[in-house]
This record gives structure tokens, C-alpha cells and sequence, in this order.
């Protein structure tokens, strides 16, 4: 019986192919934001507090809707308003009146009654201003509570700006994720098929040559390292791409010529785009809670019939929850480690893992945690 249950992405591959067939506010305690916390959460390798948020706000030409991380140990619209307003998208004096969820046939509807000091301060503001305003709140609401769509009212009306009138519920504003591109490259030999990402435009050259040079590595090496007669073919999907965090899964097959059903395995790299360093689930996860809601079979979904397959796997192999809490611990790249104990990726501010079940269930497997597992 295999110890490790967590794959350990491409060196676990190569194994096989070889052996086998701006500024903080006072009173923001409970918000941290990410930029200036990765590299000192990353360097002590302890677990963390708090739940995930994405707070939208204009970029610094005041022209598109962007988005940044922060953290904070609840979600209340209150909380939201205070980031928001450490951007500078929303006045200090705003007083939520009050705010609610409405379950409809196409989504969730959130509704939100503001003050009027919210309609005073966009009456002042200029038309793109105004928007950028609107577009951030909306966006911001609707990340949080997962809403489809949000009514703003101020006073218990809707909500008038002298140049608009916000009657009708309002969806999701366009922004722009990231000021950097992701070029695919592609390597080919045969039947091995190696498609991968490469960072450009990124003004830090430093952090942008950093890691190319190291995904394209790990990319090369599958390729010098693969076997004759047997096929590989690997792929990569952008799970958050923002000026803060980008978060890649690579996944691929591996076969040999008489192996009718190929294998498949998942990596991830998680880059903090302000430091170069690695950002790793200890950072997003008490690694000692999370174990023991993984051991109840509580906190997390997993797509198909795979759920409780792997709670019982999970209770066979880690017995108790500080064994699974050093193995979850030990996820993802950093410290200049080469064999991770496992893998995770950040999407719509939820974590997800990807874990190793029997090649019956598909080989690795997708657990997406809730937002406060």
C-alpha cells in the first residue's frame, strides 16, 4: 500500500515514465491584505487564519475595474465597505442599512439599502468615476456571497445619481484580471505533447524570468525524461491570473503502447506576482482544521461519486489528524523544494486541492473547500 496519497505533479511523472509502465487604516485588524503577508506567511511555513476575499477597485490610471486579495475572518458587507474604501472606491461614512439574499429561479439575488451618503458621493464624481464606483461594489458583493445579480437602494429607493437611476438589479461590471500576459509554448516529440505557460509583460523582469525558467524546466525535463513508445500530453488551465496571485493547474496523461486507460496527474504553482515567492495552502488553510474536516468528510465538494471514496481513503491512510495535517502542510512548491507533498490551486477566491485516488476513480481527483472549512 502506497504512504502517500497526495500527488507530487510532474517529479511524480517523471518516476513513472523512468520505473514503471496603498496604505492601512486603523481598526483593520481583521482584514489583512495579501500584498506584503505571502513571502513572511511562505518563509514560516505556518498555517493561517481568515477567510479569502477578492476586492475589485480601479487601477492606478483610474480607467479599468481590477481585482486584489485580502483576507478577513468574516465576510459582512461592513467588511467589504472598509476594504473598499481602503481603495478609495467608496466614502469612509458608509452605513450599510440593510442587506439580504433571495434565492430566484436564474441565481441569487443580493439587495443592499445604503445611505444617502453613498448617492452623495457618486453625484459628485464624474461619469467614469461613477462607474468604476458602482463596478466595484457590485463585483466585490457578488465574489463574497456568490450572488448572480444585486439590487442598490439608498433610503429604500433606488438609487440616483443625478445622472443615473440604478432601478433594476445589476450584474456583473467587465474589469481587467491582470497588467501581464500568459503566452502558451508548446514542446513535441513524438507522441509527447508538452503545452505550458510563459509569463510576459510583467514589469518586475526579475519575477518574470524567475518562473518561466522554472515551469519551462519542469516542461523540459518530462520531455527528456519520457520513455520511448509511451505518449504524454499536457496541458495547463489559468485558475487566477490578477497582479496580486496567478494560479496554474497542470494536468496530464501518461500511457504506455498496450495501456488501453491512461493515467492522469495534477500540479499546481501558486505565485505571489509582488515577491516572486511561492504562495502555499498553509497560507490559505489552518493546515490542523482543515485535516480534521477533511477526516469528517465536511467543509469540501467533490465533483461525481468520488466523495465518499475519499473520505475513506483519507481515514485509512491518516489515521489521525496531525499525520494528514503534516502532509497537507507540506503542499505546494517553496523553500526550494522540489517534491511537495501535494497540490492546491486559488479559483473565485476558493481553494481547491488535488488529490490522488485509485486509477478506477480517475487518478486524481478535484476537492473544492468551502470558503470557511
Amino acid at each position: 500500500m502506497r504512504k502517500r496519497l497526495f500527488l507530487c505533479g510532474m517529479l511524480f511523472l517523471l518516476l513513472i515514465l523512468s520505473s514503471c509502465g496603498k496604505k492601512e487604516k486603523a481598526g483593520q485588524s481583521a482584514v489583512t491584505p495579501l500584498e506584503g503577508v505571502l513571502h513572511k506567511k511562505e518563509t514560516e511555513n505556518t498555517g493561517s487564519s481568515g477567510i479569502p476575499i477578492r476586492i475589485y477597485h480601479s487601477d492606478d490610471n483610474g480607467e479599468n475595474l481590477c481585482v486584489s486579495m485580502a483576507r478577513t475572518e468574516e465576510i459582512t458587507p461592513d467588511i467589504l465597505f472598509l476594504n473598499l474604501s481602503f481603495y478609495y472606491m467608496v466614502p469612509e461614512t458608509m452605513t450599510v442599512r440593510d442587506f439580504g439574499q433571495k434565492k430566484q429561479e436564474n441565481g441569487l439575488l443580493l439587495t443592499l439599502d445604503l445611505t444617502e451618503d453613498y448617492e452623495k458621493y457618486l453625484s459628485a464624481l464624474d461619469e467614469p468615476d461613477e462607474m468604476l464606483s458602482i463596478g466595484s461594489v457590485v463585483n466585490t458583493f457578488l465574489d463574497a456571497y456568490e450572488g448572480t445579480s444585486i439590487l442598490i437602494t439608498v433610503d429604500g429607493e433606488a438609487l440616483d445619481t443625478g445622472r443615473s437611476v440604478y432601478s433594476a438589479a445589476l450584474e456583473r461590471y467587465s474589469y481587467r484580471e491582470a497588467s501581464y500576459q500568459i503566452e502558451e509554448k508548446k514542446l513535441s516529440e513524438g507522441q509527447i505533447q508538452i503545452s505550458y505557460p510563459q509569463i510576459t509583460g510583467l514589469m518586475d523582469e526579475e519575477i518574470q524570468k524567475k518562473w518561466n525558467e522554472i515551469i519551462s524546466g519542469h516542461a523540459k525535463r518530462a520531455l527528456e525524461d519520457a520513455e520511448e513508445g509511451r505518449s504524454l500530453e499536457v496541458s495547463y488551465e489559468i485558475k487566477t491570473m490578477n497582479d496580486q496571485l496567478l494560479s496554474i493547474l497542470i494536468e496530464g496523461r501518461y500511457s504506455s503502447m498496450d495501456e488501453s486507460c491512461p493515467a492522469r496527474f495534477c500540479y499546481t504553482y501558486n505565485i505571489d506576482m509582488l515577491s516572486g515567492e511561492s504562495v502555499r495552502l498553509a497560507y490559505y488553510r489552518d493546515p490542523d482544521e482543515l485535516a480534521e474536516a477533511l477526516l469528517a468528510g465536511e467543509g469540501y465538494t467533490v465533483e461525481g461519486e468520488s466523495g465518499e471514496e475519499l473520505k475513506e481513503r483519507l481515514s485509512i491512510l491518516y489515521g489521525t489528524t496531525e499525520q494528514l495535517a503534516d502532509v497537507l502542510r507540506d503542499f505546494d512548491y517553496g523553500d526550494n523544494r522540489e517534491t511537495p507533498g501535494g497540490f492546491s490551486y486559488q479559483e473565485n477566491g476558493r481553494t481547491h486541492l488535488c488529490i490522488e485516488v485509485p486509477h478506477a476513480l480517475g487518478d486524481c481527483v478535484d476537492v473544492e473547500l468551502d470558503k470557511k472549512a
